[in-house]
């Protein structure tokens, strides 16, 4: 079985890399869309991802990371993230097939308890990786038992869950460096959660 997980950097699509390296023997392919927009996001959640894909390649086991480039700096509305990769994923697929003769037979991405995506965008999602795809060479969209935002936390590893990041409208120091807004939905769901600290793992 060769799974290809949509890696966003977030809390979510790091649970669902995790979770399929420790409990399955799935072949996986982790791939990461720059989805370059006017907030600037693209940047701290490619290094989250460079971090996570370090972090699972040396606790868990090693899986192929590609990447790839979406830019829309220039819309004021940047779409759906789901809908994005799905048209990436079925493009992912294609080449792979192309280039290696063997099928990714499914994708998935990190969807929480709390996400209110209505059933019809998981549909049209799937209609988007089949109609980018060549023929007969779609992989199928699948999704994990969706748990609580507060689960995914208790699960992931302490440092693991500390390099995810979330937040959609990053702000940037003078430093280069970015912090969360802290204002915006994800950021506002993630701070009422109950966060792990060091000493709670000791």
């Amino acid at each position: 079985m060769i799974t290809l997980v949509m890696l966003s950097g977030g809390l979510d699509s790091a649970y669902v890399l995790a979770k399929l390296l420790s409990e399955t023997d799935d072949d996986i392919i982790a791939h990461h869309i720059h989805l370059i927009t006017s907030t600037a996001r693209h940047k701290p959640e490619a290094e989250s991802c460079r971090k996570i894909v370090d972090f699972c390649q040396n606790e868990y086991r090693p899986f192929e990371y590609t990447f790839s480039t979406i830019d829309r700096r220039g819309y004021v509305y940047h779409g759906k993230d789901l809908i994005s990769a799905a048209f990436e994923a079925g493009a992912i697929s294609a080449s792979y097939l192309m280039a290696t003769g063997n099928h990714i037979d499914r994708w998935t991405v990190g969807i929480s308890l709390e996400d209110n995506i209505p059933d019809v965008r998981f549909r049209n999602a799937d209609k988007v990786c089949r109609s980018n795809c060549t023929k007969d060479d779609a992989p199928d969209l699948f999704l994990l038992d969706p748990i609580s935002q507060q689960e995914t936390i208790d699960y992931l590893p302490y440092n693991l869950y500390k390099m995810t990041w979330s937040c959609r409208i990053p702000q940037e120091g003078d430093d280069g460096s970015y912090s969360p807004c802290g204002d915006c939905g994800t950021c506002r769901r993630l701070n009422d959660l109950t966060h792990m600290d060091e000493k709670s793992i000791q």
